[in-house]
């Protein structure tokens, strides 16, 4: 679907697009002010990660899928579509952390990161909504007529064929995971929590859901959004159990934590490997409780580290009281 205008033509997909930006931009103010920061550096920020962040999920999406185009020049033509949205994620995040150095700024790095990680989920979710538009982002072909109707299905003119509506399943995970992050950072502010929970639950559910793509970004049999969604997953969850041990030391039963994350991991990876037509619904199953495990157990071990600060600070604090009497 089409909207002429007199300086050309706006996809609705692109409309959509433009109001997930402003979303993420007014929430990100939002956000940021009311943990008492000075908005203006996240208002000399935006712009730029814009401009960068698009820059960043077009190149990924050229690269990987370079032998999509005849000529070099079509891959210039922005209005065509062709965008990878972790490639737009690590594009923003490598522009704050360089403007933030290049201000003298590093101690808002976490600051800023919170703003856009709080937002992007509610974001995501508008964005993905564009699909309707575009048909991308869906899945296999629905056998079951029941289930041939919005927003179970959507039918591709392309292929002449209902398939399953992942983006919307996308859409409402995010918009449930923003309602998450909000009531938790509503009962602790502390600097990276929202980073974190977004990082752990987008790129948790983003594993699973590629798996459900009949659409995604391949290099030879790897999808390349589902590989960089677990790799980011992986880090956060290292990072965090890395920050839990030296603050209260190495504990035995973090074992326990790191197998059973290890384990889905693993699971999961084979589940995907193996998957065929004939296999992929108890694969896809597996893939997806998997996913679950892997999130819970990477939240488990964020509430350590946040349950071990709290500790730490009443310890600090009833010393002080003694002296104060």
């Amino acid at each position: 679907m089409k909207i002429p205008l007199v300086s050309g033509v706006l996809t609705m997909h692109g409309v959509f697009i433009a109001s997930a930006l402003i979303v993420t931009v007014f929430i990100s103010f939002i956000f940021y002010k009311k943990r008492n920061n000075d908005e203006t550096l996240l208002l000399h920020i935006a712009p730029l990660a814009i401009l960068f962040g698009f820059a960043g999920a077009r190149f990924m999406y050229v690269t990987v899928c370079d032998s999509l185009y005849i000529e070099e020049a079509e891959k210039w033509r922005l209005l065509d579509g062709g965008y990878a949205l972790f490639g737009a994620f690590y594009a923003v995040a490598l522009t704050v952390v360089i403007f933030c150095f290049a201000v003298k700024k590093r101690d808002k790095i976490s600051g800023v990161f919170d703003a856009l990680s709080f937002a992007a989920p509610l974001a995501i979710a508008v964005g993905r909504m564009g699909s309707v538009f575009t048909e991308d982002c869906l899945g296999e072909t629905v056998e079951i007529e029941n289930l041939r109707f919005f927003p179970i299905a959507l039918y591709s003119d392309t292929y002449g064929e209902y398939q399953y509506a992942v983006f919307f399943y996308e859409a409402v995970y995010c918009i449930l995971s923003f309602v998450f992050i909000a009531y938790v950072c509503k009962k602790n502010e502390r600097k990276g929590a929202a980073t974190y929970l977004f990082t752990v639950l987008y790129c948790g559910g983003r594993s699973f859901f590629e798996s459900l793509r009949s659409d995604s970004i391949y290099v030879a049999f790897v999808r390349i959004s589902q590989v960089m969604a677990v790799l980011t997953l992986i880090g956060a969850f290292i990072v965090m159990c890395v920050k839990l041990a030296k603050k209260t030391g190495f504990k035995k039963r973090y074992l326990i934590l790191y197998a059973v994350f290890a384990s889905a991991f693993a699971a999961a990876f084979a589940s995907e490997f193996f998957m065929g037509s004939e296999s992929r619904f108890g694969n896809t199953f597996i893939v997806m409780i998997c996913c679950i495990i892997m999130i819970f157990t990477a939240l488990y071990a964020g509430n350590e580290y946040l349950y071990a600060l709290k500790s730490t600070k009443r310890k600090r604090i009833k010393p002080a009281l003694k002296r104060s009497r």
